[in-house]
């Protein structure tokens, strides 16, 4: 696994935008190195940040600041996310606000995600390829998926590298080809939904729904029954909030997308 960084020279300074300091990763050492630094993605014309500068990226980053629920048994960590996916490549390092209050929430699991990927240097495909992500991943930060995004810099005690054959690219590709099949199984088989998953599963399979469904009763009714799997039981305010925030992306971001297809069609 490899994959490009550009660093600053400083930390902490949200108004530089100059990234010149090219890193090849290719390991943990490496990327716990290269975050000690602010750093980006992709590289700039003039080495400046801005979308419109966008030159290319071979690695897609995710914020992940763990504010979709304030359920302590519901949040992820970095090794509950490798879990989720098997055999992709991904490194993770926690950010500068991890363990830490924050805007008023407490304390929580707070990191950086990176998803090794084949050269990208189409600027809207890059920021379609992180929308993607998060459409399957909800617990996502939504306001970190332009593709001149800025990453703090911060000294990592630690780092967790997973090597792996596929893409992440390749993994949503999986997820897709199985859920337009014609032999393919029904959303859910009736397994209980553990406490710790309940949050990212239900928010996963309301985008599920509404991406094949739309917004309609035949969605909502699909999401309470799967709901209704859950042990211990989520209250109707967190049902309503995970529902609701699936529905704000399925209008803003799916519905709206180019080449989007209604379940009508």
């Amino acid at each position: 696994m490899k994959f490009t960084l550009f660093t600053a020279s400083c930390t902490g300074r949200e108004a530089n935008c100059r990234y010149p300091q090219k890193r090849e990763i290719q390991n943990a050492q490496d990327l716990k190195e290269a975050a000690a630094f602010d750093h980006v993605c992709a590289a700039y014309k003039n080495s400046y940040r801005s979308r419109d500068n966008f030159l290319w990226s071979d690695v897609a980053v995710m914020d992940c600041d763990n504010d979709h629920t304030e359920d302590p048994k519901d949040w992820v960590t970095g090794e509950k996310l490798l879990s989720m996916l098997p055999n992709v490549a991904v490194a993770i390092v926690p950010s500068r606000n991890n363990g830490k209050a924050k805007e008023g929430r407490k304390a929580r699991p707070r990191f950086h995600v990176y998803f090794p990927i084949t050269e990208v240097q189409d600027e809207k495909a890059y920021t379609a390829l992180k929308q993607g992500i998060r459409e399957q991943f909800p617990f996502f930060d939504e306001a970190a998926l332009d593709s001149a995004r800025f990453l703090y810099g911060s000294p990592a005690e630690s780092v967790l590298w997973q090597e792996g054959e596929r893409t992440i690219i390749e993994f949503l590709a999986g997820l897709e080809s199985a859920e337009s099949s014609p032999m393919e199984p029904p959303f859910y088989t009736g397994n209980s939904i553990p406490e710790g998953s309940r949050n990212n599963a239900l928010s996963h399979f309301a985008g599920r729904v509404l991406k094949r469904y739309g917004d309609t009763d035949k969605a909502y009714k699909a999401y309470l029954e799967r709901a209704a799997q859950c042990e211990p039981p989520l209250s109707e305010k967190e049902l309503g909030t995970i529902w609701k925030s699936a529905l704000k992306f399925f209008r803003n971001k799916i519905e709206s997308s180019e080449g989007y297809v209604s379940p009508q069609e």
